[in-house]
């Protein structure tokens, strides 16, 4: 009587398989979860830059970043960023950048900078570097 089915070194052939595709997983994994809370640093710098923008129709002159209330990491309740720091300094008529760099729960510290162009009167931002 033949039987069919897998042997023993077959079964542990394919477990080693799926081991390995999973280890392969993991890295792009853990560095997707890692860039994705950086992104809330977009989030503030944007924030900032527009807060500035805003003081700067209002006042007519350009803000501090310690009078920014978005500046400041107390005001923005971020779930994964620690350690804020923000540098830059705003002008109202001419082109300005902000930085804003932080520690993130998954691991790491990761840079963005905002510019504001006043040319065309918009806002980019580089994507989260990891520093």
């Amino acid at each position: 009587m033949h039987r069919s089915g897998l042997t023993l070194i077959e079964l542990i052939i394919v477990i080693a398989i799926l081991a390995i595709l999973a280890g392969m997983t993991i890295i792009p994994y853990t560095y997707y979860l890692r860039k994705a809370q950086a992104k809330e640093l977009v989030n503030i710098a944007r924030a900032c830059i527009q807060e500035a923008i805003s003081e700067c129709h209002v006042r007519g002159q350009a803000p501090q970043l310690n009078e920014l209330e978005s500046c400041s990491l107390k005001s923005n309740t971020t779930k994964y960023i620690s350690n804020l720091q923000i540098s830059g300094t705003p002008n109202c008529n001419s082109t300005f950048s902000i930085t804003a760099t932080g520690d993130v729960a998954a691991g790491g510290k990761f840079k963005v900078t905002c510019t504001y162009n006043d040319n065309n009167k918009d806002i980019y931002c580089t994507p989260p570097i990891l520093q």
